[in-house]
């Protein structure tokens, strides 16, 4: 299926018609022409779990000699800074975000997504997520099912180049950001229930990874003119509204925009948890 255009997406795009502003990002794309079919981009930070998403990738039905492997570890954990390596270091014609916790489990997922990319020349090609713990327990399972999140999402490398991949300064949503200025030039966006993964689901037992969102929002406001910024913003305080239902599942919503709304009050104390 083709994501729908949605509503802010509309407003942006009006924004961006009325007063055009630099789309590209912090990545500079070299001269070299592609290698191989797809490489796999996978920023790591002293995980475990690493161990188990590359299991998964040595077993796919897909040729060995057309993808890459890709692993990018650092201490600094500015996601945008890491994704941005990985794609300097990669030869794909197609590129693959992944975390180092997503699980795949069919063994024909890259050869499926192949052949889903070609037939359907997606620019952006979204699995259906679950939450990893959901397989037992269903009420974990509340990961967007589909989403522009790099736990694992295809970007043709055409697109990337033109975006200038990941704002480099992010520390958070850094990929939810490169969705919103993919959106502006209207790619071809796929979702589809035939590729599956898995991730641990969203809970957030505290503010620090809420509030490393609200500060990359508020990074975002050196990159947009207000009224886009101020889209993003409204966007991001969305979830507000679910403390009215609480249940384990709005309350990981909630604290997302939570840490949006708090960020400004709670910037100094941030840099300290």
């Amino acid at each position: 299926m083709i994501l729908q255009d949605q509503f802010k997406f509309k407003i942006l795009k009006a924004i961006y018609r009325a007063a055009p502003f630099n789309l590209a990002a912090d990545w500079k794309p070299s001269s070299t022409k592609t290698k191989i079919v797809l490489s796999c981009v996978i920023p790591s930070y002293r995980r475990d779990q690493l161990k188990n998403i590359l299991e998964d990738l040595s077993l796919q039905d897909f040729p060995k000699e057309n993808f890459e492997i890709i692993i990018v570890k650092d201490i600094s954990k500015v996601i945008g800074f890491l994704r941005n390596k990985g794609l300097e270091m990669s030869q794909g014609e197609f590129i693959l975000f992944l975390d180092d916790d997503t699980r795949i489990f069919q063994k024909d997922f890259l050869s499926k997504a192949f052949s889903l990319i070609k037939k359907t020349e997606a620019d952006i090609l979204q699995p259906s997520g679950h939450s990893l713990y959901g397989v037992l327990k269903s009420k974990q399972d509340f990961l967007d099912r589909f989403s522009f999140a790099s736990r694992c999402c295809f970007y043709t490398r055409p697109l990337l180049e033109r975006l200038g991949g990941f704002r480099a300064d992010l520390n958070s949503y850094s990929d939810i950001e490169l969705s919103i200025r993919a959106m502006i030039i209207s790619p071809r966006v796929i979702q589809t229930e035939e590729l599956t993964y898995y991730h641990p689901p969203l809970y957030f037992p505290s503010l620090q990874k809420p509030l490393a969102i609200g500060q990359s929002i508020f990074k975002l406001r050196r990159y947009y003119p207000l009224g886009a910024w101020l889209l993003i913003y409204f966007n991001a305080l969305r979830f507000l509204p679910l403390a009215l239902w609480p249940s384990k599942a709005n309350r990981s919503w909630f604290m997302i925009s939570l840490g949006v709304l708090l960020y400004p009050f709670r910037a100094k104390e941030y840099y300290h948890l």
